[in-house]
């Protein structure tokens, strides 16, 4: 039968839900796909990555991984299986080696916010469903790309600020470097190798590069290739500016824009190296390139703090709304050979 009908007189709540549901998902992509870094963990390259892409052609997912807990547990293995052995007939005894090679490390969560507000000053001269949906967007587009630039400046950071994510550069690194509780100098099969010999010990590692114009090439092979066992590969690089110009002026016109047609067609860079895309973010650190292994490097978030908005709040002692942008997370590896660096280059 039918029923009368319900009058939404809350005009506020239903344009920041209506706002919230349709256009908040588009305002966190499109901040994130301004930071190549940040995108890989968090975003629309990581789900390129991933293989984790619609028919259209759009993401459907993300790259990083959902989970719960006082902290992030992450299971690595620190050495080889000690109970491989060659048998003599089929009466040869197995090993009863425990091989004990697989730890829990764990990172602590990193908690992000950003606000939004709107006063009732503004609601009242913005008046109508467009107008105010318009006004809480720009807003929403400002806090959101306040708090995701943050992230992002923190994963290439080379001092972290206190509370920050783990950077890339505390991740891949050798000598004495602890991540998650586990030190590099303790398990030597821990650590990145950068552009040394395999079996160097950590202590002895070298990432230090050089002139890219006498260098640069064979470097980056070393450093890939040393990132690299079997089909386990860095699958994305990462580096500044001037180090993309270098590499891409080092080619020859035939091949200079040999691309990944997946990553290409979603607008992202197309050079390319070992079959790998090349993106280059204004916060790398000069003279940085990063190759990384996003199976074994990856992003953690807590359910519902993925850079989400929570509810709309009215301020305690002012004429005005807010809501609050949460992002709840860390960078984590529990293979960190798999993932290399270069530092010094220059032209």
């Amino acid at each position: 039968m039918p029923i009368a009908d319900l009058t939404e007189s809350r005009v506020q709540n239903e344009i920041l839900s209506t706002t919230t549901e349709a256009i908040h998902p588009g305002i966190r992509e499109n901040a994130l796909d301004a930071h190549p870094g940040v995108s890989i963990v968090y975003g629309k390259i990581g789900s390129v990555l991933s293989g984790q892409i619609g028919a259209d052609g759009s993401p459907s997912g993300t790259a990083a991984r959902s989970r719960q807990g006082e902290s992030i547990k992450v299971r690595v293995k620190l050495d080889t299986n000690g109970s491989a052995r060659r048998m003599a007939s089929g009466y040869s005894e197995f090993s009863t080696d425990t091989s004990d090679t697989i730890r829990g490390t764990r990172a602590n969560w990193k908690l992000y916010g950003a606000t939004a507000i709107m006063s009732n000053f503004e609601r009242r001269n913005n008046r109508g469903s467009a107008q105010l949906a318009d006004l809480w967007t720009h807003k929403y587009s400002d806090a959101m790309s306040a708090l995701v630039d943050m992230v992002a400046s923190d994963l290439f950071s080379t001092a972290s600020p206190a509370n920050a994510v783990t950077s890339l550069d505390t991740i891949i690194a050798a000598g004495s470097s602890s991540l998650q509780g586990a030190d590099a100098a303790t398990y030597s099969k821990w650590a990145s190798r950068g552009l040394s010999a395999k079996g160097t010990a950590p202590g002895s590692v070298s990432f230090a590069g050089g002139s890219f114009s006498t260098t640069g090439i064979a470097n980056w092979r070393k450093a890939f290739l040393n990132a690299e066992e079997g089909s386990v590969r860095p699958n994305v690089i990462l580096t500044t500016d001037d180090v993309y110009l270098y590499y891409e002026a080092s080619l020859v016109p035939q091949v200079r824009f040999t691309s990944d047609q997946m990553t290409g067609q979603l607008g992202f860079s197309k050079l390319t190296f070992r079959e790998q895309p090349i993106f280059h973010d204004p916060y790398c650190p000069s003279g940085y390139t990063y190759m990384i292994n996003t199976d074994t490097l990856y992003g953690a978030y807590a359910e519902g703090a993925l850079f989400d908005m929570g509810d709309v709040m009215q301020q305690a002692f002012q004429d005005a709304f807010s809501v609050k942008i949460i992002f709840q997370g860390n960078l984590v590896c529990d293979g960190r050979k798999f993932n290399n660096k270069i530092t010094g280059q220059t032209a």
